[in-house]
């Protein structure tokens, strides 16, 4: 055999391009074809009357049957310059030049064939002052995919007729709920840039025996372009020039919230972005209390090379579609100054009214007013967030502070002295707010005192009251804010570690056998809290107030051994689960803590020296240092808490009052 001194590709096999080329099942889906329809329906116009394309061109839609699946048809007509020798060469070749020149991929018509089964083309165009005319079926599963026929089209002057018919069974549920507002606002959003920016002919839609609806008119007063612009955007390492085209649409069922759509072959690419939670408020409401949305077209020669084939999507990494996000809700913002000021003062309405019930959190502003904060933050921050990023810039703003009241706690006989020196060197707005905070933890300790009397039916109130007072049961710190529990009643220092996990297992579901961290059914509740750099673990332990019924060595009843196997669940584990599903990991701990709060009746007492407890620096509170678990253990009762959580908040009223 002798070689060949050239070849020719073959031709692609559209179907196989086709079943990797993805539509969604949904309206816009079922549309795509009559938008590469429409789209080359207006290339046509424009070729054929130029500048005047506006207003000599003409473009019919049609659909036949809307809801029965077995008899629809959509026609597309259009008087433009038709499939003449050129632009049908282009037609019978995939990918085209030509069609890449009218910022086309030359694939449209195959979009088709996801939905349709039968295609048929009718086209009329001038050919030396005569009128030639092609008349074909089109089908890409022949092998020869395009079958000249006999038609009726009502063609008479140049131009092309699209018909589409029998649709794929896949889309036949979707047709018996077919909507012709939807069509509509469908084909209108879709051409949105030439409404925005650009020219459009008359194109009229009609469904069966209705009368035709002139779609430019409709839309023409709808979207209406009220600014312009263009912003720059890195797209793969290059910084690219981008145009944007704002307009105000009334707040509908199909124009609900402010979005971004992308524009490439001057038609809608892809899903709206929602710019709610950017812009802050999904639509906004004018002097006359009309509600309105913004719509921002974003369009770009960098997108025109990005878009696939079936035109359903450009490719762009998250990364830059979020970054466009950014950018154009940045602009709206601006020229919707208006709006974006109401959305700030209700923001600063709200927290203020949350500062009041939560005066400490003032700390948190670091010397700005509640406007200036407001204004630094996102639009869409609700007052919980609010108040969640003031805690943590509060306990940020004062770590310094709080860490020198824990220095000074650890010196009961110069606590008042210095936490004089540490009030006088804080600013007047810190002292106010130290105030309110120290008015609370005054009233807290009334709460704990009055918790463990007697009742009125004679019995003591269960640890479980006080518990949650000291920190919310069944939770972690996930979930409780730092000004909404108390653990400075056993240890100011205990206040600010930064994962506490009060009542729950250590794996974060339903207590098992074995499970050590929740018995409720014995009154032996505990906290468990982990400092996050691994090196301290501190376990409480609370006993109903009054208990004497303790017994050394017995699981049920002896908070000592309660203590220890905590510890060594805690620890074997490695960590604990917290409520929101992550993994607080406890490795590397060296430091262990733990407490005992219990009152110190005689079987107490008597469990505490059979573990070698020892009381000699103080009476009232016992201790010991176990060298195997290497973890120092404190028991205190209720009126040892009380009383030291009275003595460290008195030095503050001494200071801050005069009290």
């Amino acid at each position: 055999m002798s070689e060949k001194q050239s070849d020719s590709l073959i031709k692609p096999d559209m179907s196989a391009v086709l079943s990797r080329t993805h539509v969604s099942n949904n309206t816009h889906g079922f549309l795509l074809p009559v938008f590469e329809a429409i789209s080359n329906a207006m290339h046509g116009v424009e070729a054929r009357f130029g500048s005047s394309a506006h207003v000599n061109g003409i473009i019919n839609v049609r659909f036949v049957n809307t809801q029965n699946p077995g008899l629809i048809q959509v026609s597309v007509i259009d008087n433009g310059i038709g499939l003449n020798d050129p632009n049908y060469k282009s037609f019978k070749t995939p990918f085209s030049g030509y069609k890449l020149k009218q910022k086309g991929r030359g694939f449209g018509r195959f979009i088709a064939f996801k939905v349709f089964s039968r295609v048929t083309y009718s086209t009329r165009y001038e050919f030396f002052n005569t009128i030639g005319r092609r008349d074909f079926r089109f089908d890409i599963r022949q092998d020869d995919e395009i079958s000249f026929i006999q038609s009726d089209s009502e063609l008479v002057d140049s131009g092309v007729h699209v018909s589409y018919e029998q649709p794929l069974t896949n889309w036949h549920d979707l047709i018996r709920s077919l909507n012709e507002e939807e069509i509509l606002t469908e084909i209108g959003s879709h051409f949105l840039p030439y409404f925005l920016y650009k020219w459009l002919p008359l194109i009229n839609v009609q469904f069966d025996d209705g009368e035709p609806e002139d779609i430019s008119k409709r839309f023409k007063a709808v979207f209406v372009q009220y600014a312009d612009g263009e912003f720059t955007c890195e797209i793969d390492g290059v910084e690219e020039r981008l145009y944007y085209s704002l307009a105000r649409i009334n707040r509908s069922k199909n124009f609900r919230n402010h979005c971004l759509l992308l524009s490439a072959a001057d038609r809608i690419v892809g899903t709206p972005r929602d710019l709610s939670q950017k812009i802050g408020e999904p639509f906004f409401t004018d002097e006359n209390e009309n509600k309105y949305v913004v719509i921002a077209v974003v369009r770009g020669e960098v997108f025109e090379s990005r878009l696939n084939d079936a035109r359903t999507g450009i490719n762009l990494s998250s990364r830059t579609v979020e970054d466009i996000v950014k950018k154009i809700s940045d602009i709206i913002q601006s020229k919707e100054h208006q709006q974006i000021a109401k959305i700030k003062f209700n923001q600063s309405h709200s927290l203020d009214s949350a500062l009041k019930e939560n005066p400490i959190l003032r700390l948190g502003l670091k010397g700005k007013s509640i406007a200036e904060y407001v204004a630094s933050k996102p639009n869409n921050w609700s007052e919980e967030e609010f108040v969640s990023d003031l805690a943590v810039e509060r306990f940020r703003a004062t770590n310094d502070l709080i860490k020198q009241i824990v220095a000074a706690s650890a010196n009961s006989e110069n606590y008042e002295s210095t936490i004089k020196v540490i009030v006088d060197k804080i600013d007047r707005s810190k002292k106010e707010a130290l105030a309110e905070y120290v008015i609370h933890r005054k009233n807290i300790i009334s709460l704990v005192e009055s918790a463990r009397k007697f009742q009125k039916d004679g019995k003591h109130s269960p640890e479980d009251t006080i518990h949650d007072l000291v920190f919310k049961r069944f939770s972690d710190n996930v979930s409780v804010d730092y000004f909404e529990h108390n653990l400075w009643l056993i240890d100011d220092a205990l206040a600010f570690l930064p994962y506490v996990s009060s009542d729950r297992t250590i794996h974060g579901g339903r207590r098992k056998t074995g499970d050590k961290i929740t018995d409720l059914l014995f009154f032996d509740e505990s906290l468990v809290l982990g400092d996050s750099d691994g090196t301290t673990l501190t376990i409480v332990e609370f006993k109903k107030p009054s208990r004497n019924n303790f017994i050394f060595g017995r699981e049920k009843d002896d908070p000592v051994f309660q203590v220890i196997k905590t510890l060594n669940q805690v620890t074997k584990v490695g960590g604990i689960s917290k409520s929101d599903g992550t993994h607080f990991s406890f490795a590397g701990v060296v430091k262990k803590f733990a407490y005992i709060i219990a009152d110190l009746t005689p079987s107490l007492v008597e469990v505490l020296k059979m573990h070698d407890f020892k009381n000699d620096w103080n009476p009232r509170i016992f201790v010991r240092f176990r060298d195997h678990e290497q973890i120092f253990i404190q028991a205190f009762g209720y009126d040892t808490l009380v009383e030291n959580a009275k003595k460290r908040n008195q030095a503050f009223f001494s200071v801050l009052f005069d009290e």
